[in-house]
């Protein structure tokens, strides 16, 4: 369906305007973006202004989960602004290349004309409680999800041209290593995008080059980390591994990836689920994970956890709903990677399924880390005919089930924002991941 130019203009204008409103309202519908702020304001960028080589060099003391780039990109937008409101306003001007690199993304994906419905989809962002708040807050996520859209961009540009063309494969590894350098975590990516060019481009010239850029790229971290000895990543890693902490990431991560999954699902759902889908090995991994559940599964923090071990504590005040929830969301998860003909496709969503998971490495998990950028992998990265299908035949009743649960989840948003202000009086700060019990 094809929507007129005008009405795009008016929508996309008006989702800017209430940004503005958010703004001028001191918006933090995501919870801890103030706090945040006002310590990396007050704390953090204060020391970076008085001794910067000293700052660098012992950023591992700050009890700090961001990384010393965006703390110098924080003290850069302090310098050349003359006030507070000004540097947050840049902020959230710059922000607004997030869905206009969006939908660059998708109109290469997609190859829709200019008026077609796809269109709109970068408008769910607007509604991302957590895109919002790290836009009117100057929050990290965002100056990282400018550079991870970048990398997607020339991705799919290389992806669409039969000549697999080298400046793509290295301009999607320098904007990726960017990304990286603002979110150390999101250098995961690189596994899938490595799987990729390897698989197309076997041990040729071309993957030299890619491998050599990616090791000139990761260079002055690694030498930051190792050499220098400013470990500021591990020491929020700090549980053993054992067997509890791997039930409890991949059951709650995997739990809050199915949330976003689910305007994608309804659609077809019974076509795509029929209960004759269902095989021996889905009820012998159902009683696998359960058993797992049953006797492994510890997460006993009042905060993080996502929205459906949420609702199992609110409702019955114990994990059994949860295990409930989990075991099915597991088996659709199985149906969705065995419904492909193609074994590469299958192996390249499994490869990003693992990243997803493996996002949450400080065993506390938060909607936080996948919001919006769930959005960005389904539309974008995602080969399962599930999930590729709602935007190439994108109808009007599809579009309104995204919009809504976008708008959904932004109101249930505002809703805990006014619960946990109404028990206490400040907020608490995300960056240590202390938050509220009602934080996802």
């Amino acid at each position: 369906m094809n929507i007129n130019s005008r009405n795009i203009f008016i929508i996309y204008l008006l989702l800017y305007f209430s940004l503005l409103v958010g703004f001028y309202f001191n918006e933090d519908f995501a919870l801890g973006y103030i706090t945040d702020y006002s310590l990396h304001k007050n704390l953090v960028v204060r020391f970076f202004h008085e001794d910067f080589s000293h700052s660098l060099l012992n950023f591992d003391k700050f009890a700090t989960i961001h990384s010393p780039i965006y703390i110098i990109f924080f003290l850069f937008l302090e310098k050349i602004s003359f006030s507070e409101n000004f540097s947050r306003l840049i902020c959230l001007h710059l922000s607004l290349l997030i869905p206009y690199f969006f939908y660059l993304c998708l109109k290469i994906k997609y190859k829709f004309q200019k008026e077609n419905l796809v269109i709109l989809i970068p408008c769910i962002i607007f509604f991302s409680p957590y895109f919002r708040s790290s836009s009117i807050w100057l929050g990290s996520e965002n100056l990282s999800f400018i550079f991870l859209l970048i990398s997607f961009y020339f991705f799919l540009k290389y992806e669409a041209i039969e000549e697999k063309n080298l400046s793509y494969i290295l301009l999607n590894a320098f904007f990726l290593a960017c990304a990286a350098y603002v979110r150390p975590i999101y250098a995961l990516f690189s596994i899938y995008f490595f799987l990729k060019f390897y698989l197309d481009l076997k041990l040729s010239t071309k993957l030299l080059y890619y491998f050599l850029i990616n090791i000139l790229l990761s260079f002055p971290a690694l030498y930051y980390v190792f050499i220098l000895d400013v470990d500021f990543i591990t020491r929020h890693m700090d549980n053993e591994i054992d067997v509890s902490r791997f039930v409890n990431q991949f059951s709650l991560t995997i739990s809050i990836i199915f949330f976003y999954s689910i305007p994608f699902l309804l659609p077809n759902f019974k076509k795509n689920f029929q209960i004759n889908n269902f095989k021996i090995e889905n009820l012998i991994l159902s009683i696998i994970f359960l058993f797992l559940l049953i006797f492994y599964f510890d997460y006993n923090l009042s905060y993080g956890g996502g929205i459906f071990y949420k609702l199992s504590i609110l409702i019955f005040e114990n994990n059994y709903l949860f295990y409930i929830f989990f075991l099915i969301i597991l088996n659709i998860f199985v149906l969705i990677l065995i419904n492909f003909n193609n074994n590469k496709d299958r192996i390249f969503d499994l490869t990003l399924f693992l990243v997803l998971i493996f996002l949450e490495i400080d065993n506390v998990y938060f909607h936080e880390t996948y919001d919006p950028l769930l959005y960005f992998i389904y539309f974008l990265l995602i080969r399962s005919r599930i999930y590729a299908n709602f935007a190439k035949k994108l109808t009007n009743k599809k579009f309104i089930v995204l919009i809504l649960f976008s708008i959904s989840f932004y109101a249930l948003s505002i809703l805990k924002t006014i619960h946990s202000s109404s028990e206490r009086p400040i907020y608490q700060s995300s960056m240590e991941k202390e938050v509220s019990k009602l934080v996802w």
